[in-house]
């Protein structure tokens, strides 16, 4: 640091019996410095160690402001060297309200409210280290695999689901060998091959020996599948679309329910590390409720991991496929919620009996996944930076899920009633019954305005719960207070 780095740091008070938080104070009066230019571009600031040591805090605190800073772009780290003042030419304002402080888009050309989308439930694309995945795509096709030319890698590329097993041991403990792992173009794609093999009647029994099959065949497919009630309305179109016979089941605190004893049935479906849409997490009993229910009546279950990366409070249950001895349990992930929607890969862990149909019915309907991006994504996965990308994400989104909340606490508290998830991309306000407008009117109204939330209600098959789903991770805290305030205004309005 030179001298008048130096002096400018000097200039930093925290009030340590505050209500508001050491590292979003620190954050404000860094980011005040900047746009004051007593801080240039280019300029060298404290190790976070250095920097707690001199303002008597902990190192986190330090970390998270330098953090916060990095996500809005005033500040970038440089290996080996340090944290430095961005080179950014506009500066970046401070909301009224002193509350924003974990930007992204705003201040930046191009960028606006309707751009990034309020209450977006996705990745915040902002903050994706694209320099990293454009190295890595760069170092795979300077000199590529000659069998990337070609349709050679049933399954997916060898290397990326070796990456895949390893990154699943590291995330959720998951022991899985890379042969079973299946890539795929996302849960759309997953759910096409699961339904292809599965609702044939040789695989629709998990413990059924297919060389018995062979020679004594069912005399007819079972294609009945249990969903979630509430749950994601695509996912019911897209069985349906496949033939096949679809039976609801409640969900409640300990999530999914359990059809009646001896009720037939080819697979159940479900989201058990995070429920969606409700967020809830599945009990352990419930869990093992359904595995053992699953080995009595003998039927698959699939286990779709949609968002597990991102938890706040605890770490998330054992996944379903660990707990399961007989294999009998398919599990569906994506990496669309860490890096970005457009990247279209995801993977499914398949027991070892279904492999190879599972492979045989990628190969019938056409390998989806697209082959080039997958090298690129084998290198990345075993990066430092993607680590820290999603160290760096999971605290943003965490300080995005408290901003809304508390913003539907204090101006929307007499209408929507709101829990904080310990986990995901996005919360459910239940809506009070004394508004007199219904959640389909709010989503469709909204929509008019440029605001994207969807309706819970739509979520059910045989219940009329009224709420709307709000995402908080892909969007700013700005663009989260202009939803919020536009939200209440249509409630008003509508009184």
């Amino acid at each position: 640091m030179n001298l008048r780095d130096e002096l400018a740091t000097l200039s930093l008070r925290l009030d340590k019996s505050g209500v508001r938080p050491l590292y979003l104070q620190l954050a404000d009066q860094l980011r005040q410095l900047i746009n004051n230019a007593r801080l240039h571009p280019g300029d060298r600031l404290p190790s976070s160690r250095r920097l707690a040591e001199e303002l008597g805090i902990s190192r986190t605190s330090a970390l998270n402001a330098y953090d916060q800073l990095i996500a809005e772009g005033l500040l970038i780290t440089r290996p080996a060297s340090g944290v430095f003042v961005s080179a950014i030419e506009q500066a970046v304002t401070t909301p009224t309200d002193g509350t924003a402080h974990c930007q992204s888009g705003l201040g930046r050309p191009g960028a606006s409210i309707e751009a990034a989308g309020l209450f977006d439930a996705g990745p915040d694309i902002d903050q994706f280290p694209f320099d990293d995945w454009a190295r890595c795509l760069s170092r795979v096709w300077r000199r590529p695999d000659p069998g990337l030319l070609r349709d050679r890698h049933p399954g997916g590329y060898w290397p990326l689901r070796q990456a895949i097993s390893r990154y699943l041991k590291v995330m959720r403990d998951i022991q899985v060998s890379p042969e079973q792992v299946i890539v795929t173009a996302g849960n759309r794609d997953a759910l096409s091959l699961i339904a292809t093999v599965l609702l044939q009647t040789e695989y629709s029994r998990p413990q059924v020996e297919h060389s018995l099959l062979q020679t004594n065949p069912p005399s007819q497919t079972n294609s009945t599948v249990w969903l979630e009630d509430p749950g994601y309305p695509q996912l019911r179109q897209g069985l349906m679309a496949a033939g096949a016979k679809l039976e609801y089941c409640p969900v409640d605190e300990h999530g999914m329910t359990l059809p009646a004893a001896g009720a037939p049935g080819c697979f159940a479906w479900m989201t058990p590390a995070r429920q969606y849409p409700l967020g809830v997490n599945m009990s352990t009993q419930r869990r093992l409720d359904w595995l053992s229910r699953s080995r009595e009546d003998n039927f698959w279950l699939v286990e779709d991991d949609y968002d597990s990366e991102f938890h706040y409070r605890k770490a998330p249950a054992a996944p379903l496929f660990n707990l399961d001895h007989q294999q009998q349990v398919i599990l569906v992930g994506s990496f669309s919620k860490v890096m970005f929607r457009t990247l279209r890969i995801g993977y499914l862990l398949a027991p070892e009996r279904l492999v190879e149909p599972l492979l045989a019915a990628q190969h019938n309907l056409g390998t989806l996944a697209s082959m080039p991006v997958q090298p690129a994504l084998a290198e990345f996965l075993e990066h430092r930076r993607f680590a820290s990308h999603l160290r760096r994400m999971k605290r943003c989104y965490q300080q995005r899920r408290d901003y809304l909340f508390e913003l539907l606490e204090t101006h929307l508290g007499d209408s929507f009633c709101t829990e904080l998830p310990d986990r995901g991309m996005h919360l459910v306000s239940l809506l009070d019954s004394g508004v007199g407008v219904t959640d389909y009117w709010l989503e469709q109204q909204l929509a008019d305005r440029q605001v994207h939330v969807s309706a819970l209600s739509s979520h059910y098959k045989n219940a009329n719960v009224q709420g709307l789903l709000l995402g908080f991770s892909g969007s700013s805290e700005q663009q989260l207070l202009t939803g919020v305030k536009i939200l209440k205004e249509l409630l008003r309005d509508s009184s």
